[in-house]
């Protein structure tokens, strides 16, 4: 799949704004940089097999992470709104043509699904139960319905909006202003796909990769994110399949 291919998929939105240095911008460079060292020092933990073991995470977890970051995000939305009202929708919050925005979202998910299963396969040997994400793990040991559904609002409702905010909105935003599009596309996948960690950032970089395009060309923070949240949701419902079935 090439850029050129993508592209006419999404043609470009002129309606956009070049997102200068302020302090929501610093507010996700910061946040991006302490889940990336954060994400580098646990590689090279596990790489040197120096990595303490971690606590399990619990629904009580997960439900206190996911009330952070939803009020962390809706404090930036709030700020970034106030400090940009009058171009707010050319950043991405379009109120107008929901249901192509949604389209377009779809057909970003449908893009990055091929993809995403070919790396998937092909990481397959790298995987174990102790590389399974803490959500799944939690899934697995407890799959009640409380577990469930707040899997679900954390990771298809609140980690879709919030992250695409950070590296879409605001850090990809203020990496167009600096350099091409290509480049700032380019830069914002690669870490988004590291914090992520090995060997799910692998699988995640065309996926980040398509998220980035579909924002710079359709400038919708409503596609990107269900994009993002369709994405999580297949995986919660393979994580869902697997154990009603297991090998």
């Amino acid at each position: 799949m090439t850029t050129r291919q993508i592209t006419s998929v999404f043609p470009l939105n002129s309606e956009r704004y070049q997102l200068e240095f302020s302090f929501p911008v610093l507010l996700a460079i910061l946040w991006i940089a302490i889940q990336f060292a954060s994400s580098l020092e646990r590689e090279w933990s596990e790489w040197h097999q120096t990595l303490a073991p971690s606590k399990p995470v619990t629904v009580v977890h997960i439900m206190q992470s996911s009330l952070i970051t939803f009020c962390f995000g809706a404090i930036l939305i709030l700020i970034l709104t106030l400090s940009h009202l009058s171009a707010i929708q050319k950043l991405g919050f379009r109120l107008n043509e929901i249901r192509r925005q949604m389209h377009e979202g779809a057909v970003g998910f449908l893009l990055a699904l091929l993809p995403v299963m070919a790396l998937l396969l092909l990481t397959y040997p790298f995987r174990s139960e102790e590389s399974l994400h803490p959500f799944f793990l939690l899934l697995k040991a407890e799959p009640h319905f409380s577990t469930i559904s707040w899997i679900f609002i954390s990771a298809v409702l609140i980690a879709p909006l919030f992250e695409e905010l950070i590296y879409r909105v605001l850090f990809q935003g203020w990496l167009e202003r600096l350099m091409p599009p290509f480049a700032a596309i380019l830069i914002s996948s690669l870490v988004f796909s590291i914090v992520h960690g090995f060997p799910d950032c692998i699988p995640l970089f065309p996926l980040a990769f398509i998220l980035g395009t579909l924002f710079y060309y359709r400038r919708s923070y409503v596609a990107i994110v269900v994009t993002h949240a369709l994405f999580n949701a297949v995986n919660l419902a393979l994580a869902l399949a697997n154990h009603q079935n297991p090998a």
